[in-house]
């Protein structure tokens, strides 16, 4: 249990729509009894004022910043808040919120406890403002007391190229609950294809590399079609591609979907040919739906989840103990792998391998871990 009854702080750019903000959402709900019984008061706060996607359970008193992505706003804006607040324990998620969460940290005398949700190099790979935030991650980060890492990939990163003492790192799954997932597919959709078919789901940017699924697909020549769920800014591009390959009959690109799992269940399985992963919450998501799984192995968390092994290496496709997994960049390994699912048999083999899998994620493991986080010793 926690030493003090003085608040716990979380910080997060904004509750928008993406899976950082989703988890945060669920921390909140899922640890409500934790401090409840531990009588601690828990404050959100979001640095943006942006619309949100995300419920901030009622438990929880939360406060909206103007930063509008301002390092300096959000540090002039956010110290006198948490001085006022004196927590204990200030959570942070997300790069931005990290950086303010451990330069204040110090001077009023709390734990920062940060969470890394992507690949730092893989996320930071671009021009002058991601290698500032490199070396900011390099300077501040091993100067936070605790930092949660969501995969074994993002541990490793922040290890060996950003300074972050291992013993200060641990290892936090994301959360799902299985139970409503299954409901949320139950929902009637009017859009799905006649014709069976696979599916990937992500944001069509060059990082999901849905060109590489695309030539995969075209070279495997499945009778299956292809749904890919998602907007960005390479769809006009892809469905040129598609055009070009001689599959743009077969293959449906249906647009972002608010809730993707009745595409997912209907799907006969999933695909994932990303170049980099904080952690692949698709795939859990999709086992956790009994979807069999073909995944490339990029950093980081699909290796974790479908080899349970970190690191790792193939060649090709290869089969392993809760799904398929590809080379990175490997049209034909990706193509292969696709026909290894042609069989019925093969596929129903990898549903229960996807079922056991997906249990490792249970709320009540996750409950747990982050417990241990909130009461470990620096």
């Amino acid at each position: 249990m926690l030493k003090s009854n003085r608040p716990v702080v979380f910080i997060i750019n904004s509750l928008e729509g993406g899976g950082a903000e989703r988890v945060m959402a669920k921390l909140l709900a899922i640890m409500e009894d934790y401090f409840s019984h531990a009588n601690v008061p828990v404050h959100l706060v979001l640095l943006d004022t942006l619309e949100e996607s995300q419920q901030c359970p009622p438990y929880v008193t939360k406060t909206v910043l103007t930063s509008n992505g301002s390092l300096k706003a959000g540090y002039q804006q956010l110290k006198p808040l948490l001085k006022t607040l004196n927590p204990q324990i200030c959570f942070s998620f997300l790069t931005r919120s990290n950086f303010l969460n451990i330069a204040i940290a110090k001077s009023l005398g709390y734990r920062a406890i940060i969470s890394e949700r992507v690949n730092t190099t893989s996320h930071l790979s671009g021009g002058l403002k991601d290698a500032i935030s490199r070396f900011l991650v390099k300077l501040l980060y091993k100067r936070a007391n605790n930092v949660v890492a969501v995969s074994e990939g993002v541990k490793a990163d922040l290890v060996e190229n950003y300074a972050v003492p291992e013993q200060k790192i641990s290892l936090l799954y994301n959360p799902y609950d299985i139970a409503q997932l299954h409901e949320l597919a139950s929902e009637e959709v009017t859009d799905i294809p006649k014709a069976t078919y696979i599916i990937g789901v992500g944001r069509l940017v060059k990082n999901k590399n849905f060109s590489l699924l695309l030539n995969a697909y075209a070279k495997a020549n499945i009778v299956e079609d292809l749904v890919i769920l998602g907007v960005g800014d390479e769809e006009t591009m892809l469905k040129a591609l598609a055009k070009t390959l001689g599959i743009a009959d077969k293959v449906h690109f249906l647009g972002f979907k608010p809730n993707p799992y009745p595409y997912v269940a209907k799907a006969e399985y999933f695909v994932s040919t990303s170049n980099a992963e904080g952690f692949p919450n698709a795939i859990v998501e999709a086992m956790c739906l009994d979807k069999p799984v073909i995944a490339t192995n990029c950093e980081s968390g699909p290796a974790e989840i479908i080899a349970e092994q970190y690191p790792y290496q193939v060649s090709g496709a290869s089969e392993e103990k809760n799904g398929i997994l590809c080379e990175l960049n490997n049209a034909q390994g990706v193509a292969d792998a696709l026909v290894l699912f042609k069989g019925s048999a093969n596929r129903m083999r990898y549903v229960e391998k996807s079922q056991a899998c997906a249990q490792q994620f249970s709320y009540a493991a996750f409950h747990k871990r982050v417990s241990a986080i909130l009461e470990k010793d620096d």
